[in-house]
């Protein structure tokens, strides 16, 4: 049997089949194409002319459809209707029919509370990322604050850190404290009705309430050695999703704790000298799965960590500073700003580019005081912070200026010159006051510094007895005075007018039983603040019920009590500073008897929480906006 294979190479030739168009000639002038190329070009050009009275069909089709749709409308118009009423009409008919696809099918409060929630959570990372910015200070009632001591049988608390409604706190004695803070609530009493006496309410809970605490060593889940602090802890920080708390000391320790139980997790070694202050990002970084933590030491570096449910890592080392490294705040992911004390520098880093840009303060001009150091900064993101240094100065910066914007000097006042008899051992007074004629009030210099990002709200600590509101503005260019708060209304004035013109709210040449006495008595080592806004379960449920009936006054549930809005301020009192030994003494007159050192006089370790509420009729669902 033959096949393509076994027949000879003259007879394996393939014919063309003659249906087949020859292919075309190399030659120039030659087309090269058979009589069948001639039919095809005429095929085509019918199915050309198909296609185009085909559309042209389709088109008349269409027209003729949108002429009946036309002939609908204008026989449901009247001939006088204008443009505006024809969008009124279809407004109204659109409306209509929202309206009876919700009686029919009804609302999802699930849905609406995602919507409320996602909603919520793109304003917080617009916040944090500086896109909104919100002028509230003008809006806050910072002299109504209430307040509220508390304290547990420490040393001098060091630093404080909230995770709402959470706070934590730590001391000198090696103890981290875990607190549950009150919620404040603007109670309704119903009307009395027929006579009947309403029964009498428990009094609200102001004082956080104690949840845990640890001291010292402590014994892993795990079971290994036991992990912890062997001597004095200076900083805490909480994660933004509240699942580890940072702790840094002067045992050169950072410890990441868990926050529900403050068990030890993992401890680094990494710091060669105290761990000064401590930072997380304000928000999870989207390429990692971990929570991005800033650690300033005294050894002049910073570190970055990364912490997540699965590890704990060390990230990498910013060199730069030439002196101890004591506060550090962050600015943005990938982004933070460090004081150096002594070398009088706050430093951006950029840790993705690899750069820092450097500000050097330092300047005196203006007043008699130089700033020897910068303890303590907190950012105002995108692109601005605040600094405060040993003179008393509070300084605003913004990152595409190397000087500082505005000055405030002395913002907390100065303490007053002790008298001859403590200043010189010299029995004649003439000789006395002749040694002691250059001695010049020594000015309280700033040691804690606290903002809210995304509006313009400026917190300071001192140890001049109250904590001092500031308000940045609209601008940004200048730092405007609000008054301690928790004060009187007048003596919030008086505070205001004066600082503003000399830095100064006492008059050191009037007597100091005249002034008033200070709220707090003690150093205040750190500031936290955190916005008081509703929730998105509370925010559904008045939208529900604005979709509803008003409910009637005898139903005792439409008059239960609704969280107050506004600022919940917490800061960390101490007999000492935090990095110091001094002890913290009042110089004021007390009953007429000078202070003694006591607790009462000499300050209270613990710390204070003050709730700031919006003045009335503002700031009902937005803090004022």
């Amino acid at each position: 049997m033959s096949s393509f294979f076994t027949l000879p190479a003259s007879q394996r030739k393939r014919k063309r089949d003659d249906k087949v168009a020859a292919p075309a000639s190399k030659k120039r002038g030659v087309s090269g194409k058979a009589a069948g190329g001639d039919t095809e070009q005429q095929d085509r050009r019918k199915q050309r002319d198909e296609s185009i009275s085909g559309s042209e069909s389709d088109d008349d089709e269409l027209s003729q459809k949108e002429g009946s749709i036309d002939e609908e409308e204008g026989s449901e118009e009247s001939e006088d209707e204008t443009a505006a009423e024809r969008r009124l009409r279809l407004a109204e008919r659109y409306i209509e029919n929202i309206r009876e696809e919700v009686d029919e099918v009804g609302f999802d409060a699930a849905e609406i509370d995602r919507d409320l929630i996602a909603e919520r959570l793109k304003e917080d990372v617009d916040e944090s990322k500086g896109r909104i910015y919100r002028q509230i200070s003008s809006q806050l009632s910072f002299s109504k604050a209430p307040h509220s001591f508390f304290r547990a049988d420490t040393q001098t608390t060091t630093a404080i850190a909230i995770h709402p409604p959470f706070a934590y706190t730590v001391s000198k004695d090696k103890t981290l404290i875990k607190w549950e803070l009150a919620t404040p609530t603007t109670e309704q009493n119903p009307p009395l009705t027929n006579g009947a006496s309403t029964r009498a309410k428990r009094p609200q809970r102001k004082k956080p309430k104690k949840i845990k605490s640890v001291r010292g060593l402590q014994q892993t889940e795990e079971g290994g050695e036991p992990q912890g602090h062997i001597g004095n802890i200076l900083t805490v920080a909480v994660s933004p999703s509240g699942e580890f708390v940072a702790t840094g000391g002067a045992d050169k320790r950072l410890i990441i704790w868990d926050a529900e139980t403050l068990t030890p997790l993992k401890t680094f070694n990494q710091h060669r000298d105290s761990v000064s202050d401590l930072s997380f990002t304000r928000r999870i970084s989207s390429t990692s799965s971990g929570e991005q933590l800033f650690s300033a030491s005294f050894d002049r570096t910073i570190k970055t960590w990364s912490l997540s449910p699965g590890a704990h890592a060390y990230v990498e080392t910013l060199f730069g500073h030439q002196d101890h490294v004591v506060s550090v705040d962050s600015m943005a992911l990938d982004q933070c700003v460090s004081v150096g004390a002594r070398d009088r520098t706050a430093r951006l880093w950029k840790v993705v580019d690899e750069t820092q840009l450097v500000f050097r303060g330092g300047g005196s001009k203006g007043t008699s005081y130089v700033e020897g150091s910068i303890d303590c900064v907190a950012v105002l993101p995108p692109a601005h912070f605040v600094t405060g240094s040993d003179s008393g100065a509070i300084s605003l910066w913004s990152m595409h200026k190397k000087k500082p914007l505005y000055t405030i000097h002395q913002a907390h006042g100065c303490d007053p010159v002790p008298p001859l008899d403590e200043l010189s051992s010299e029995l004649d007074p003439t000789v006395a006051k002749n040694n002691t004629r250059n001695m010049s009030p020594n000015p309280r210099w700033i040691t804690a510094l606290a903002t809210l990002p995304g509006t313009d709200v400026v917190l300071s600590g001192s140890w001049d007895g109250w904590i001092r509101a500031w308000k940045v503005s609209e601008d940004k260019r200048t730092i405007i005075p609000l008054g301690p708060v928790g004060a009187s209304p007048a003596h919030a004035i008086s505070g205001t007018t004066d600082v503003s013109n000399t830095g100064n709210d006492m008059d050191l040449d009037t007597p100091a039983s005249t002034q008033p006495a200070p709220l707090l008595k003690g150093v205040v080592n750190d500031i936290a603040v955190f916005e008081r806004r509703p929730d998105a379960e509370a925010t559904a449920a008045k939208i529900k019920s604005k979709s509803k009936s008003k409910p009637k006054k005898s139903d005792p549930t439409s008059y239960q009590g609704q969280e107050q809005k506004g600022l919940c301020i917490v800061a960390a009192l101490g007999k000492e500073h935090k990095l110091g030994r001094w002890k913290y003494s009042n110089n004021q007159e007390e009953n007429g008897k000078c202070s003694d050192g006591t607790d009462s006089a000499g300050g209270r370790n613990g710390a204070v929480v003050f709730e700031v509420p919006f003045l009335e009729g503002v700031g009902e669902i937005e803090g004022g906006e």
